[in-house]
Order: structure tokens, then sequence, then C-alpha cells
């Protein structure tokens, strides 16, 4: 197990990139690519990890995944979504049960008697 307050040290990553100064320069091919080479050192694991988990985050939000907002109207309030960090956007996992009492949490008590009511007669069928 990692200790997640634990100091970084020597640890510095690599990534080629383009920039161009607006959108219109950058569809007529004016840019400039650099190299950068990011520094870890003096971050806690705690805070690499909390970076990670942002841009995660907004890759899933934008994502076709369950938690994305082209399936806002599916989810439901406090819904807990299981995501994978090998694929944020797209390979996101509702755990159902977890998914049901969010949503009945959500409704008023006659509102999930009626609910449950009709998943029951949608299983007899």
């Amino acid at each position: 197990m990692i200790n997640m307050q634990e100091v970084v040290v020597g640890v510095t990553l690599t990534k080629a990139l383009s920039v161009s100064p607006d959108n219109e320069a950058k569809k007529e091919g004016i840019k400039k690519r650099l190299i950068v080479k990011m520094s870890y050192d003096g971050l806690t694991f705690a805070d690499v990890f909390a970076k990670a988990l942002k841009n995660d985050i907004i890759s899933m939000q934008n994502g076709n995944g369950p938690g994305g907002r082209r399936n806002y109207d599916k989810l439901v309030d406090r819904q807990v979504i299981e995501v994978s960090a090998k694929a944020p956007g797209a390979g996101s996992q509702i755990d159902p049960e977890t998914a049901m009492i969010a949503k009945l949490q959500a409704m008023k008590p006659e509102e999930q008697v009626a609910y449950l009511k009709e998943l029951a007669a949608k299983a007899k069928s």
C-alpha cells in the first residue's frame, strides 16, 4: 500500500505539445512546438493523485459514459458512479443497487410505492 503523504522525489514527466496564440491561428497551422518537463518533486502522492483525478473527472463529465453530461436526464441526484481511470470518459460503471437507492431517496414516499409497484409489475411480465 502506498503512503499517500509520502513526498515525491526525483520524478519528472515529459510531454510534447503545440501552442497557438488563438483558434484562428490554430486553424491556419500557426503554432510553436514545445517539450515540457514537469517536475513532481515536493508533492505528496495524494497531491499527484488529486491532480490526476481533476482531469479524469473532466473527461468523465464530457464523455459518453453514464456519468457524462449527455446522460444528464438518466442521472439521479447523489447517485454513485464507479469509473475506471483507464478510460474515464467511456468506461463508467453504475452500481445498480446504489443508483436505485439514490433514485428512491429522491422520491416522496407515495412516489416510492408507486414506482416499486410498477417495477414489480414489469418483473412479472
